[in-house]
């Protein structure tokens, strides 16, 4: 781990206090720091339109993350925005002046900083095959579907299992006539069963206790489309907690999977009204 009060004892590091909302640097801005979170919670975003008025969130910075190391080899204007989220600390150093003078009069404490940003490059990296890995296999799994059918959506809760695996996958509904109910779809600990058991919110929330996962590690994904919950799935680890990259591969997959389980509904309503009018 990085000995940040080593860095800051050195003093060629700066210290920077943000508020809640500021902004530390726009898209387009120029800047050649290196920055150390010591107190987070920062988003990365990014502008999604030309008068730049709407921004798309595409990360969190969170406590010891290092970031815009590229101003080591360039300074080109940054590509993000980054916005405090909460109040924030953070240590910055110029790049040049950590090359040209640090690393010459700090050797050590320079080597520290660039084995440390060299680890999180490769990590980064880790995590990022690992989300295109797994968002790839659901997406060319939903692109193969020649129909839209229960079976087809267990079997791609089926495929996401095995692709961040875990041990399994619960699938729940909210359920359409009687508020503060769910009912349970699909079990992978129960595979290829269409289930139909209906399970009662505590204070409209999935009390995970009461569907026997005590000792194992769970995480609950809502599925929701254009902001309504419709949908709940559920993640079972018995190892391992679920960090942030099994949280990101778990939230970018289960978005093509709601839309997948909508466009079936709609379907079967449409069926149904066929049906009556026949």
């Amino acid at each position: 781990m990085l000995d940040i009060n080593k860095l800051k004892n050195t003093w060629y590091f700066k210290e920077h206090i943000l508020e809640k909302w500021d902004v530390l640097f726009n898209e387009g801005d120029l800047d050649n720091n290196i920055y150390i979170v010591l107190v987070w919670k920062l988003s990365v975003e990014k502008f999604t339109t030309k008068n730049k008025n709407e921004t798309k969130k595409l990360a969190y910075l969170k406590k010891d993350d290092v970031f815009w190391e590229a101003a080591l080899n360039n300074n080109l204007p940054k590509s993000v925005n980054i916005i405090s989220r909460s109040k924030s600390l953070l240590l910055s150093i110029d790049a040049e002046k950590l090359v040209n003078i640090f690393a010459v009069k700090y050797k050590q404490e320079a080597f520290s900083l660039l084995k440390y940003i060299i680890y999180l490059t490769n990590k980064r990296l880790t995590e990022a095959n690992y989300l295109i890995t797994s968002t790839y296999a659901i997406s060319k799994e939903i692109i193969e579907l020649n129909e839209i059918t229960n079976k087809t959506i267990f079997s791609l809760i089926e495929k996401l299992k095995e692709s961040i695996k875990i041990n399994d996958i619960i699938y729940y509904e909210i359920n359409p006539v009687m508020e503060n109910y769910i009912t349970m779809k699909y079990d992978t600990r129960i595979p290829w069963k269409m289930l139909n058991e209906v399970i009662e919110l505590t204070n409209n929330k999935l009390n995970l206790l009461d569907l026997q996962l005590k000792g194992y590690h769970n995480f609950t994904q809502k599925l929701s489309i254009w902001n309504n919950n419709l949908w709940y799935l559920v993640f079972i680890k018995k190892d391992n907690y679920f960090d942030d990259t099994d949280k990101k591969v778990i939230a970018t997959t289960s978005t093509s999977i709601a839309w997948l389980i909508k466009q079936k509904q709609l379907l079967d309503e449409q069926r149904d009204k066929e049906f009556m009018q026949d």
